[in-house]
């Protein structure tokens, strides 16, 4: 690790970072941060304008406790008293024991209320607490220690279910250390058993049904690294201890050196870029550098890394220097009737992941990768479906992507369900009947940091882009949209290049439902392979679409000869009869679905 590194130096750059943030923010009338609030699509009905973040204060509180100025501590404490108040104390309540985002807006306003603010709130409450709760004026801690009641019993009533992975893991630390700290023997035993359920989810495949994450990744990194350093209880630090090695071995299985990027799939994901965020650059001890990332919109969370003691395992650390040559890494992620599997190529130019069937909500990367460009730094391939409803485009969640791969070698096909989500993949539904707006509806491959592109053209069946380092073959083999084959073009991006399949498009917005369009897939391949790749070796078959009853199947035989065939529904049916109607196959059989590790956790 890098010698010069200095955790205490950079904690301390992470604090000031985040304070100077914070303090620009503050409202002192209202004893908490004012922000520009981000739009949100779900939850809340603020979209926009000054409010006042419940999540973000609590954090600034710490903080402030953390630094210790002058008048540091007051701030804090008028903090945690007006977090105190605004959080639903009556168990009466649908919401009891959690926040609104803001305290303009009450839990029991939102839409719906988020009960994950029981669990992060609880974390940044606990961590005032172990860290300075021996400071705090009687009647501040007093408040402190009925938020953290409230907000564990209300974490106990949700009982989240333990595939529900970050949250899973952040409820079972509250309720751990909450019982520890209230001296509430049953709570502390509802936390020990929900640690020993979610290890036995996890061993039910090996891996994480939140897999390869890389925000909730950190989450839970965060939140074991917060019981290791704050539970004593053998049997837990023994299970946290194995469950921290299972995690950093799911992160280093997709971890790219060449690049530096974490490749796909990811079941969640709200950044093309991994970067190095503090948590990582710290658990890895300045091995990866360690920017201080630029406060956004009086945002706390990398202050609050700067209170956590993340470590990697020291046999990690070969692993995230050096590429282990080129290979395929296949892992199952869920199980169940339609499980999920994920396929990453590792090169030393390139990588390319894929789950073999997944939604399009816009937190996923069902198909997605990178490569070394000529100057060292990563490109980003991504792979998703947009929607244009005639006043802006976004990620459509009603879309289904299936895949087979072989190597750097991809054939997917694309269609849709009802019903299922428009922004969000389960909270603003499109049902049977519906009519939904669209101007259009693409599959987009995204090329970010590819060579510029003078205008659009149109591609003829199929195209290869050379990335300068490498190059993406990329091909449309077939598809219907009511009636309408779809097509495919190029298209200029300010950051690089854009592939789109257009399933629809109008002039204007229509209004389109999904009954009456018959047939909704696209079906093609792609390939990301370094450049070089293949030359002089003779043409690859064009892929083959055939439709047969209620299914669409694509057959391709991949540049190394491997035989792929996926299918799925032709028509836009409910998401469980896509799961039935979706499979696939590597040279005649099922592809391999090994597990990340036969280990058990629970013992």
């Amino acid at each position: 690790m890098d010698p010069a590194w200095s955790a205490a130096a950079y904690d301390r750059t992470l604090l000031r970072a985040a304070l100077d943030e914070g303090d620009r923010c503050w409202d002192a009338e209202a004893n908490l941060l004012r922000v520009e609030a981000p739009y949100n699509p779900i939850h809340t009905h603020i979209k926009g304008g000054l409010a006042h973040p419940t999540r973000n204060s609590l954090h600034y509180a710490l903080l402030l406790l953390e630094r210790d100025g002058e008048g540091d501590a007051e701030r804090a404490h008028a903090v945690i008293l007006r977090i105190a108040a605004l959080q639903d104390r009556s168990p009466e309540n649908p919401t009891y024991g959690i926040w609104g985002y803001y305290a303009e807006e009450p839990a029991a306003e939102m839409d719906p209320a988020d009960w994950n603010w029981a669990d992060f709130l609880g974390i940044a409450l606990l961590l005032v607490h172990a860290r300075h709760g021996d400071r705090l004026p009687a009647g501040v801690r007093h408040e402190l220690g009925e938020s953290l009641r409230h907000a564990a019993a209300s974490i106990v009533r949700r009982n989240v279910h333990m595939t529900y992975t970050n949250v899973a893991v952040m409820g079972t630390f509250v309720t751990l250390a909450a019982g520890r700290l209230l001296d509430d023997e049953e709570l502390f035993a509802y936390g020990k058993d929900r640690m020993v359920r979610l290890a036995r989810a996890i061993d039910g495949t090996g891996s994480f049904t939140e897999f390869n994450s890389p925000s909730y990744w950190g989450v839970v990194l965060q939140t074991l690294t917060l019981i290791r350093e704050h539970v004593d209880d053998a049997e837990v630090l023994e299970l946290n201890e194995r469950l921290h090695d299972r995690l950093w071995q799911h992160f280093l299985a997709r971890w790219h050196p060449p690049t530096r990027q974490l490749s796909g799939p990811m079941a969640r994901c709200y950044s093309n870029d991994l970067g190095v965020p503090p948590f990582l650059a710290k658990a890895v001890r300045g091995e990866l550098g360690a920017p201080v990332p630029s406060p956004v919109r009086g945002e706390m969370s990398t202050g609050l890394d700067a209170c956590v003691d993340y470590r990697m395992p020291d046999w990690a650390l070969p692993r995230l220097r050096e590429l282990a040559g080129e290979h395929e890494h296949r892992e199952l992620f869920t199980g169940g009737p339609a499980p999920e599997t994920g396929t990453t190529w590792l090169d030393p130019v390139t990588t390319l992941g894929s789950v073999n069937h997944q939604d399009t909500w816009l937190q996923r990367r069902p198909l997605f990768g990178h490569w070394v460009r000529p100057d060292g730094s990563a490109g980003h391939l991504h792979v998703h479906l947009v929607k244009d409803d005639g006043a802006e485009d976004f990620d459509f969640a009603s879309g289904v992507l299936s895949t087979v791969q072989s190597g750097p070698h991809v054939a997917w096909l694309t269609g849709f369900a009802c019903p299922a989500g428009d922004r969000h993949h389960h909270l603003d539904m499109i049902t049977p009947g519906d009519r939904f707006r669209a101007r259009s509806l693409r599959l987009v491959v995204d090329l970010i940091g590819a060579p510029p592109l003078a205008e659009a053209s149109t591609i003829d069946g199929g195209v290869a882009l050379d990335l300068g380092t490498a190059r993406l073959d990329f091909r449309l083999a077939g598809g219907s949209f009511g009636g309408r084959a779809p097509t495919a073009r190029l298209v200029p991006r300010a950051d690089g290049v854009r592939i789109e399949v257009v399933l629809f498009e109008s002039a204007a917005p229509a209004e389109l439902d999904w009954a009456e369009l018959g047939d909704t897939f696209a079906a093609g391949t792609l390939s990301l392979v370094p450049s070089g790749t293949g030359r002089g070796a003779p043409p690859v078959p064009d892929p083959e679409v055939e439709v047969s009853g209620d299914r669409a199947e694509l057959r391709w035989t991949t540049p190394r000869g491997h035989r792929l065939t996926v299918s799925g529904g032709r028509s836009a049916v409910a998401r469980e009869e896509h799961a039935a109607l979706h499979s696939a196959t590597l040279d005649g059989a099922a592809p391999p679905s090994p597990r990340l590790s036969d280990a058990l956790l629970v013992r």
